[in-house]
Formats: structure tokens, C-alpha cells, sequence
């Protein structure tokens, strides 16, 4: 090997390296040389801990939300996220970036103060525990300041809207149970800055006694009483046949016919949402084939009418894992009967308008010839799903919204 001549400030170096090989056996070996040169370029770089000290107005605070499910599925948190941010333009104002991981999102400020307001707007809008970190990027011990990087991470609830939950009878005695649906199958109502429980098979009692909220702290003290069995990529639909309302309560008036009852279609109705009734009701797909039908006690009585469909889990036909077969065995209370049906929500219409058909334009590319290029090709494919996937997250909260308005105004 031997240098080749560059000039000084070219930042490159050259190597002629010679390369010797014997090709063959033995007897009838092959000796091949070949000339080739080598080229080196020069870069300079700062390590981590430099490059952290020198660029420290890029931003001053972090805030990492992140939601964790054991069950594959959507993370409705996150989307319940994304649709409050796009609706206040004053939540997202003081962001500076903002990437997207796998469970969740990265958001970057310049002050604390304004990634503390951002988090307590976050809190209000998701059910979630906080914890706040510090690291010291740098010092001056003359002056008595330092550079210092907060970084807040929130945890949402993993629990999403439709699912099926087992709320372990244990909970109660541990400080963290959900009131009176401690030891009952509960599906999850509605999720805010609590989680409402209504009960999977609730008593004829009063429709009061069938509604529970959980505070976060509280799920975060017994996170392990608290089981998901279902989400809501499980339900499948029924049709309603026949529906009686409990007669539990005075305030329910009489009906002589079926068609005169008021069914709730918002507050100017005059009737509550909920009310408990007895729901006769057989599969969609069961329609020809079979003559099985089912008797549920449900919280949807103002809601149901006979020909409506609906959205439930089917807990014959269902098989659980070990654990949920455990813990349906050893966590409800002794007054608590496992239902054939649970039913989650009516269907508002039939139209089909939940598909849409994505056409994408595939075509067709050529086979690399090296695994070098493939693993090329494979890095870049990455990047640009990564890119795709962080301009659809941020178009969905707004931000590319303001940054074409403000692009606008400049030009104005």
C-alpha cells in the first residue's frame, strides 16, 4: 500500500492498496493481483455530550405521551388526543416539534412553563399519571446558573373506549376498586379525565347502581386488578327482536303500544339515555341458518328498538386465554352471572360508510443485486414510512394547518 497526493485542505485521504490472492488448489493454483485505490474523508464531529451543551436553545422541554397495551389493537387514547388537539389551536401554540413513536407521541417545547400548561390540558382531556425528570446539560459555577432539560412523561390509562374489563373483587381491599362494580364485568363507557364503568350484566335494580367512575390514581394502585378480556375489534352485530323495559322505577311511564314509546335522540327528547331493559336478540350472521337467540338485561333501553342492530361481544362462542379463564373463575362476586351477550352500542346506520376502499398506486421495482442494496432499500422504505406516519399524525392535530397559514401571511 502506499499514500496518493491530495492537497492539504481537501479533507480526503487516498490509499493504493495492492491485493494479492491465490486462486485454485495447490497443483494448479492462480495468483491474481489487483491495484485499487482507496479514498477516506475527513469530518469533524462533537461527541453527545458537546453537541448537548453547544445547541441548548433548540428546546428546554419534553413531553412524552405514551399508552401501552397488552392487546393488540387501536389506541383510542392517543386518537382522543389527537382530535382535542386539532380542536384547540391554543394547546398546540407553543409546540416546537413533534415526532411519533411506536406508543405514542414526543412533544418539544422551549419552556417548562408551557409544557406544564400543555400537560395539564392533556390531563383533562385523558385519564393518565405524570412523572417529571431533570438532566443538567451544563453548568457555570461562577455565575450560578446551569442548562437544565425537563422532561415529563404521561402514561395514559390502557384502557380504551368499548372494552370489556374484569374489575377483580380484590380491588376493593386494596383501596383502588370502582365502587360498586368491584367484582363484575364492566364495559367501558366513556374515557376523560376519568374512566366510566357501566356494568356487562347489570341488576333490574335502578340504572344509578349500573355506572362507576375510576380515577387514574386509583387504576394506577391496582393496575393488576384491572383485566382487559376484549376490545372492541371483537364485537360483532346483532339484531334486536324484541325490547322490555325493567319496570324498576316510577319515573318509567306506561306505553300501550310498542310504536308510541319515545326512544332518546339527544336532550330535547324528554326521556334519559340509558335505561335498563330486557333484549331479546339473535347474530346477523345466524339470519336462514339458525334459530338461536338470546336474553340479555342492557343499559341501552331508551336507545333499542325491535329491527335495530347493534355491536356486542358474544361470550358462547367466545374462547378465553388461561389467565381470563382464571380470573373469570376467581373474580367476580358470588351475586354476578356471567351473560351470554354484552351489549356495547347501537349501530347508527348500515351504509357502509366505516370502509373506505384505499386504492394505492403499487408499482412494481426492480430486484436489488446485492444484499447491500437491499438492506439500502429497506432503510430507506423505513425512513419514508416514518415520514409518512409523522405528517398524517400532525396534519390530524393541526400543525401543518398553521404552518401553511403562517407561510401564507409571510408571503402577504
Amino acid at each position: 500500500s502506499m499514500w496518493i497526493w491530495t492537497e492539504p485542505h481537501s479533507m480526503r485521504l487516498k490509499l493504493r492498496l495492492t491485493i494479492r490472492a491465490d486462486v485454485g488448489e495447490s497443483p494448479r493454483s492462480v495468483t491474481i493481483q489487483q491495484r485499487l485505490p482507496v479514498e477516506l474523508i475527513v469530518k469533524f464531529k462533537q461527541c453527545k455530550d458537546c453537541n448537548r451543551e453547544y445547541t441548548n436553545r433548540t428546546w428546554q422541554a419534553l413531553v412524552q405521551v405514551r399508552q401501552k397495551r397488552k392487546l393488540e389493537g387501536t389506541k383510542k387514547g392517543l386518537v382522543l388526543l389527537e382530535n382535542a388537539l386539532a380542536k384547540n389551536s391554543d394547546a398546540r401554540k407553543h409546540v416546537l416539534s413533534m415526532e411519533t413513536t411506536r406508543n405514542g407521541f414526543d412533544f418539544y417545547f422551549l419552556q417548562v412553563m408551557h409544557a406544564q400548561q400543555f400537560t395539564s390540558y392533556i390531563a383533562k382531556v385523558a385519564p393518565m399519571k405524570t412523572k417529571t425528570t431533570q438532566k443538567m446539560v451544563s453548568e457555570d459555577v461562577r455565575n450560578n446558573t446551569a442548562n437544565v432539560k425537563h422532561t415529563t412523561v404521561c402514561d395514559l390509562v390502557p384502557l380504551c373506549r368499548d372494552d370489556l374489563v374484569i374489575c377483580d373483587k380484590n380491588a376493593a381491599k386494596d383501596g383502588c376498586g370502582a365502587g360498586k362494580l368491584s367484582g363484575r364485568m364492566c364495559i367501558v363507557n366513556r374515557i376523560s379525565s376519568l374512566v366510566q364503568f357501566v356494568d356487562a350484566a347489570p341488576s333490574r335494580n335502578s340504572i344509578e347502581s349500573a355506572f362507576a367512575d375510576l380515577h387514574p390514581e386509583k387504576y394506577w394502585k391496582g393496575e393488576k386488578h384491572y383485566r382487559v378480556v376484549f376490545t372492541s375489534e371483537r364485537l360483532i352485530r346483532f339484531v334486536v327482536l324484541d325490547v322490555e323495559l325493567c319496570d324498576c322505577s316510577n319515573q318509567i311511564p306506561y306505553y300501550e303500544n310498542e310504536d308510541d314509546r319515545i326512544l332518546y335522540n339527544g336532550p330535547q327528547s324528554g326521556v334519559d339515555k340509558y335505561a335498563l331493559a330486557d333484549v331479546t336478540l339473535m347474530r346477523e350472521s345466524d339470519f336462514g341458518e339458525s334459530d338461536e337467540t338470546f336474553l340479555c338485561t342492557t343499559h341501552l333501553g331508551n336507545l333499542l328498538s325491535p329491527g335495530d342492530t347493534v355491536l356486542g361481544y358474544d361470550l358462547v362462542s367466545s374462547v378465553l386465554p388461561g389467565a381470563d379463564e382464571w380470573s373469570v373463575q376467581n373474580s367476580f362476586n358470588a351475586s354476578f352471572v356471567l351473560p351470554d351477550v354484552v351489549l356495547v352500542k347501537k349501530v347508527k346506520g348500515s351504509n357502509g360508510g366505516d370502509e373506505e376502499d384505499i386504492n394505492e398506486d403499487v408499482t412494481e421495482k426492480p430486484k436489488s443485486k446485492s444484499s447491500l442494496s437491499k438492506r439500502k432499500e429497506r432503510r430507506r422504505r423505513k425512513q419514508e414510512k416514518k415520514v409518512r406516519e409523522l405528517e398524517a399524525a400532525a396534519s390530524r392535530m393541526g400543525f401543518l394547518d398553521e404552518t401553511e397559514t403562517s407561510s401564507d401571511t409571510n408571503e402577504v
